[in-house]
């Protein structure tokens, strides 16, 4: 029987809202359990006053789990790193790699380590590429029977977010308000969400001419050719 599970990897709260959580809602919908993985705990993203780490710390965790409850998500994990200094080391290569033998999913979603444009001060920061990299590797190595303890998994999809190829296109039309409302859960991030509501809608995903909201992938098809 097929594993209808799903890893989402994210470098901090919200990541995911912003990018594929209409997309997990229609798969939820086909019976797929979703896992989330918050890499860093985002305390330096905090937007909403001057508080102390520890409390913006428990703050953003609370918004990503509120989050992530109202669509449905099986399971939120927090890996604790912090936030702007994430570097990609064995012991974070090895963790993910955990990770993906354990709940053995038949996709996973992150960012798009093969972007390289360096025109985002936002987009291409260090957390980012670096879990890229480190998700991409530890998906490697999870279907590798020597590097790493555990019965070898390897997924079916890589499903790459916040890319500059994007080669699938999910329509989102139907579901944009759904979107919105989970990434409104994140209050501390948005002063004036009217503002991300129009960039949602009018950049993030008005990105295919046949959809009037989508959310945009670059897909990769993990064949076993030998």
């Amino acid at each position: 029987m097929k594993n209808k599970t799903i890893l989402c990897f994210a470098a901090h709260p919200d990541d995911l809202e912003y990018s594929c959580t209409a997309t997990l809602h229609l798969l939820i919908k086909e019976g797929y359990e979703v896992i989330y993985i918050i890499i860093t705990n985002g305390e330096n993203g905090f937007k909403m006053g001057s508080l102390p780490p520890k409390e913006r710390v428990a703050i953003r965790r609370r918004e990503q789990i509120e989050a992530a409850e109202m669509l449905g998500v099986k399971e939120t994990l927090f890996l604790d790193y912090k936030d702007g200094f994430l570097d990609y080391t064995e012991e974070l290569r090895a963790r993910l790699t955990g990770f993906i033998k354990k709940y053995k999913p038949e996709f996973v979603f992150v960012f798009d380590p093969a972007n390289g444009e360096f025109d985002s001060l936002n987009l291409f920061h260090r957390d980012h590429r670096n879990m890229a990299l480190a998700v991409f590797d530890a998906c490697f190595a999870a279907k590798n029977l020597w590097m790493y303890p555990g019965e070898p998994h390897r997924i079916k999809t890589l499903y790459f977010y916040g890319t500059r190829k994007p080669n699938c296109f999910v329509d989102i039309t139907e579901h944009i308000e759904l979107k919105l409302k989970l990434l409104a859960c994140h209050k501390s991030q948005f002063p004036d969400f009217t503002k991300i509501e129009q960039y949602i809608r009018e950049d993030i995903c008005a990105v295919h001419p046949e959809y009037k909201y989508s959310e945009a992938f670059r897909k990769l098809d993990i064949v076993q050719k030998i």
